[in-house]
């Protein structure tokens, strides 16, 4: 039953827009079936995207996805990651998986739950992560134990955290990762090398012709904020002090810091985007961008009240951008609340 609940959303809407599915778990890929590929920020908030008003804010690729979207006005998640993540793995209430918070042992996911890693690895898909899972770091409950052919994570909630090697020095560019279990050194800035290793992987599965499912979960623009890429960074502060002669608060340097790293995001989505059509399969790829839960407190958060932690909307509405081009209808608007379990 959980196999059903854990693929139940993407099975449903390509049913009902008339996509040819394997009646059986096991065949051979169809031709039809969208590759998939799943984007997960971390901390990115409702206020972090240029057409959401941030004041200096530039994210010209992320406005152009949320354009050539159908329109999901409501959507939710949970009010921090890792009970996010467990729902959007499994289709399930987070508190079901014993997912219920980030510390503590509190944020190992139940190894007998069903992903949809698991579910489309069966249906013929070949699965990766890059970057965040946030699951559990032990077997059997890493992602390349949870139905990811291809893993490559940093372990716990992030780098620069206590689940880190020692040797990485709480660094974001050059990180320790982890491929498929074992370590290795990274070179670049950590969201740069996701987005590096899920186009290999995308290259890969289209040159064999199978379908594919990636999911690419940054841990940006989470904290800590002291080693983001330096040319944003400066352009952000430059901003900054334009607006504020007086000197940059601790305050604006944080934001120009973030927004550094979101652009960054923005730049590496644009690159996927490009990519595809490159290879001449944006048209029949279903792309989904999502955050995990609200930004940190003291940020733009488009107007709404909380932040990451609470249970107001600043801390648990997201953007929902799915950009399907061959099939989805992008002047329509989903109506009602949508959810992280959907």
């Amino acid at each position: 039953m959980r196999d059903v609940i854990a693929l139940g959303a993407f099975w449903l809407l390509a049913s009902s827009l008339g996509c040819a599915l394997p009646k059986e778990a096991g065949e051979a890929p169809l031709p039809s079936r969208p590759s998939i590929i799943l984007i997960v920020t971390d901390d990115q908030g409702m206020g972090d995207y240029g057409h959401a008003g941030h004041p200096f804010l530039e994210t010209p690729n992320l406005d152009r996805l949320a354009s050539e979207c159908p329109s999901v006005p409501r959507h939710y998640v949970s009010p921090v990651c890792s009970p996010t993540r467990a729902s959007l793995m499994t289709g399930r209430y987070n508190q079901r998986t014993r997912v219920v918070d980030t510390w503590a042992g509190r944020s190992m996911m139940e190894p007998d739950e069903v992903t949809v890693a698991e579910a489309l690895r069966s249906a013929g898909y070949g699965t990766g992560i890059f970057g965040k899972w946030h699951l559990g770091d032990c077997y059997p409950m890493r992602a390349m134990d949870q139905g990811f052919d291809e893993a490559l994570v940093h372990r716990g909630g992030g780098l620069a955290q206590p689940s880190e090697p020692l040797a990485n020095g709480r660094r974001y560019t050059d990180p320790i990762l982890f491929k498929n279990g074992d370590p290795i050194q990274a070179q670049g800035y950590c969201t740069d090398v996701y987005f590096d290793a899920a186009l290999d992987f995308v290259d890969a599965h289209l040159d064999r012709g199978e379908p594919y499912f990636a999911y690419v979960a940054t841990n940006a623009p989470h904290d800590p904020f002291h080693d983001v890429p330096e040319q944003l960074y400066a352009k952000y502060r430059e901003r900054a002090l334009a607006a504020h002669p007086e000197g940059l608060s601790d305050q604006l340097d944080r934001e120009a810091r973030i927004c550094a790293m979101i652009e960054n995001i923005d730049q590496n989505v644009g690159r996927l985007i490009t990519h595809l059509e490159e290879r001449g399969v944006a048209d029949d790829t279903l792309l989904v961008f999502m955050g995990d839960n609200g930004c940190v407190p003291g940020r733009f958060n488009a107007g709404l009240r909380g932040s990451k932690t609470s249970v107001y909307e600043g801390g648990i509405r997201s953007p929902l951008f799915v950009r399907w081009p061959s099939t989805l209808d992008v002047g329509a608007v989903v109506p009602g609340v949508t959810a992280h379990i959907d």
